[in-house]
């Protein structure tokens, strides 16, 4: 089977994003200091991805296909209109493929699987152990890693779907240079209030943009392809497991937001009170 672009890109993702907190860390890292190590890495992958995300959505090359030849009978039909879901044979959106954009999706879902691994050696490190361990933070590596790791069995095999739309919502990584920036003032600078109160708004407006508005955006793109509006795209458009997982996501997203702005506003008030 003839290798792709994108499945070097992963190997070399892993590879890559592991030689470098080895050489970041050092041969017998403190906790901090690795902590600090997988921070770093995870700016540079983020900003990294962004950009690139931002590259493949402006400029490409994508090609668009309106009955892609290589995809297999069932995955025709599921994008095909029936059983009361839209037609989306001809939608760009659905059917653009790249390998630029495939790359893209490989670097992220190498990254996914090796800051898994970095958060289980950061808590090895942690005097508290396990319990050191972001729960939240490894339940969404691993299930988005997960997923864009049988992304690629359907890349290897050629029968992608929905690539554009993926390297949207790639766009995300956007707001964590700034949550990391942010969790560098806490950790090293905690005196600096009027400092970690911009962090928060900076923080709390990029998350809003990327991971909030972000879902609403690739809604409303989609559906005005069908002449509907964001929430018809979502109630009408959308299959089961794709309206599953981007109401989920999109919940998620806004209950954390709206405990980031409770807690932000909560501070905001003792600092303007002359408090901590």
């Amino acid at each position: 089977m003839l290798i792709r672009p994108s499945q070097v890109s992963l190997v070399g993702s892993f590879a890559s994003y592991s030689i470098l907190l080895s050489i970041l860390s050092g041969p017998s890292p403190s906790s901090v200091h690795f902590t600090n190590s997988v921070k770093a890495i995870s700016t540079l992958h983020s900003s990294l991805v962004t950009v690139l995300a931002l590259i493949a959505l402006r400029r490409g090359p994508w090609r668009t296909s309106s009955t892609p030849s290589t995809l297999s009978n069932d995955l025709k039909s599921s994008i095909a209109g029936g059983g009361g879901y839209a037609d989306d044979t001809h939608n760009p959106l659905i059917t653009a493929r790249s390998e630029f954009a495939n790359s893209i999706t490989a670097i992220e879902a190498g990254y996914l699987v090796h800051d898994t691994i970095a958060l289980l050696l950061a808590a090895r490190l942690h005097k508290a152990g396990s319990k050191s361990l972001d729960k939240t933070l490894m339940t969404h590596h691993v299930g988005i890693g997960t997923a864009l790791l049988v992304l690629h069995y359907y890349i290897a095999r050629g029968s992608e779907v929905g690539i554009y739309v993926i390297v949207m919502f790639l766009l995300m990584n956007s707001s964590t240079p700034v949550l990391n920036l942010r969790w560098y003032l806490k950790t090293y600078h905690r005196d600096r209030r009027r400092i970690l109160l911009a962090a928060d708004l900076a923080f709390a407006g990029s998350f809003f943009m990327a991971r909030v508005w972000m879902v609403w955006k690739i809604l409303a793109d989609y559906g005005r392809y069908h002449g509907w509006s964001a929430l018809e795209a979502f109630m009408h458009g959308l299959r089961l497991p794709c309206k599953l997982g981007t109401g989920a996501l999109w919940t998620a997203n806004v209950g954390w937001w709206t405990m980031l702005v409770a807690n932000m506003a909560s501070r905001t008030t003792r600092f303007t009170l002359g408090g901590e």
